[in-house]
């Protein structure tokens, strides 16, 4: 997931909010003192009574902690477009000092994880990559194949980022990670690889020393970007 649409999943958090006022996904605001435009993720005003609370709110996607300089930019960047609050978003923690700089200056810190924020912008994801962890393996493609009359019926999900396939064998309920540096042997018995992105299948014997025998090796391409 790239920073753009973490940026998008936040927008779409608070606007699930919008029954309790007006808002408004990464816009821009007048500088108070330069005229400037100043780019806001997330902007949220709502009526109380006589007064409109507005509210900026920031979405950080980090590898590192949120730091106190973070901290302190947004409650500038509040301050110069007339915020009566402000909110870090991220996918990270925080610093102990940023932290107490964001409680004394009454900015909020929050938590919302790649994988929930997959959950709301990404169709068909499948789980969270257990190899790279930076982004959702998509569940876009089923198919099957015959091997000497008996059909084997598989699911596939391939991970956004680091490519890496993974394998639901619904034959033997298997589940197995293949790549271009991983191959997989499921319970059928079948070995997995990945050549090029997609898919290759053999059919395989093993001996009582675990080596793999390839007596009628049966290979099976299977293209799964189809």
């Amino acid at each position: 997931m790239n920073w753009q649409e973490y940026q998008e999943a936040v927008g779409i958090l608070y606007e699930q909010m919008a029954e309790f006022g007006v808002v408004s996904k990464n816009i821009t605001i007048p500088d108070k003192v330069t005229g400037q435009p100043r780019q806001i993720d997330v902007w949220w005003e709502m009526r109380l009574e006589n007064h409109t609370f507005k509210i900026l709110i920031d979405a950080k996607k980090r590898k590192d902690k949120i730091d106190v300089k973070d901290v302190e930019e947004i409650i500038m960047l509040a301050q110069a477009v007339k915020a009566d609050k402000a909110i870090i978003v991220t996918n990270n923690e925080w610093t102990k000092p940023a932290e107490l700089s964001a409680k004394f200056n009454g900015l909020d810190l929050r938590i919302f994880t790649i994988d929930e924020a997959t959950d709301l912008i990404v169709d068909d994801k499948w789980v969270m990559c257990q190899v790279c962890n930076d982004d959702c393996v998509i569940l876009d493609s089923n198919g099957f194949f015959e091997v000497n009359g008996l059909i084997n019926w598989w699911l596939g999900g391939k991970c956004r980022s680091c490519k890496s396939i993974y394998i639901h064998c619904q034959d033997c309920g298997d589940r197995g990670i293949i790549n271009s540096e991983i191959d997989w042997k499921c319970n059928c018995p079948y070995l997995w690889k990945s050549e090029n992105e997609n898919i290759c299948v053999y059919q395989y014997n093993e001996d009582d020393t675990g080596e793999i025998n390839f007596d009628n090796p049966m290979q099976l391409k299977i293209d799964f970007n189809e």
